[in-house]
């Protein structure tokens, strides 16, 4: 591991724990990287807005990787280097889906996050989807009437220019099933090799850190592949390094391996 020069790592369930919070060991380590320039880079489902904070809190390296890959962003320097912005005849269409099965959205764009309800992310209000006059990266689509989210998946799946990036139960309050939508050629994985042509690193140097189904097209792209111990099956599958569990600083643990490795080797 060695030859480590940028790491990917999801937030939700892997380097944050059950109480959504990252630990100072991983926060001291992450810095001890980032002073051998090695990129510690935050890869999620999350808008630029929600990561931005644990960004500035926690000061990985400039870029962001945000709304399943649908984003890259440098956060320092307020550029967004990268997107995918779902186009209006989609917009249309969730529009409709939204009414005929009462969902509520969050709509991910560089600066807000836009909702047709309230909830506890902190979101601006807005009537309908279309009232939003910047482009949107992701939406989410949630309903805490599960029975309702199996047809609004047919549906979606039944697309071919948007496509299910995500599922899963809000890690806020347990009950909101949600699904994070994009444009159908968005990933983790493709985000993942824009940025590394982008600071010209080779896919050989890369190291991937996650928990979920969301993880799995980026451990198709990195070489070192680590899944904490509380990962879905099919992603510890996928993967050639298990570490702890979120809750016990599995993150911290193989960055510290990292961390060695790169000083021996100097």
């Amino acid at each position: 591991m060695n030859n480590i020069r940028i790491v990917f790592i999801d937030l939700d369930g892997t380097l944050r724990d059950s109480k959504g919070l990252i630990s100072d060991k991983s926060k001291e380590i992450i810095h001890k990287l980032k002073e051998i320039d090695v990129y510690v880079v935050f890869t999620t489902g999350r808008s630029i807005p929600h990561t931005l904070k644990l960004a500035k809190e926690v000061s990985p390296s400039p870029y962001l990787i945000t709304s399943n890959g649908a984003e890259i962003y440098n956060y320092i320097n307020d550029d967004l280097i990268y997107k995918k912005v779902i186009r209006k005849e989609d917009l249309l269409y969730f529009n409709d889906l939204i009414n005929k099965y009462d969902l509520r959205f969050v709509a991910n764009t560089l600066k807000f996050m836009y909702s047709n309800k309230e909830g506890k992310d902190k979101v601006v209000i807005v009537n309908s989807i279309l009232d939003i006059k910047e482009e949107i990266t992701q939406v989410v689509l949630q309903s805490k009437d599960k029975s309702l989210m199996e047809p609004v998946k047919k549906e979606i799946n039944g697309k071919d220019t948007i496509k299910i990036s995500n599922d899963s139960i809000s890690t806020s309050d347990n009950k909101n099933l949600f699904y994070d939508v994009t444009k159908n050629d968005v990933s983790k994985g493709n985000a993942i090799k824009k940025l590394c042509e982008y600071l010209n690193i080779s896919i050989d140097d890369t190291m991937a850190i996650g928990n979920s189904n969301n993880d799995i097209e980026m451990f198709d792209v990195c070489k070192y592949r680590v899944a904490v111990e509380n990962a879905d099956d099919d992603l510890k599958n996928k993967a050639n390094i298990i570490t702890k569990s979120n809750d016990e600083d599995g993150v911290y643990l193989i960055l510290e391996e990292v961390y060695k490795e790169k000083n021996k080797k100097e």
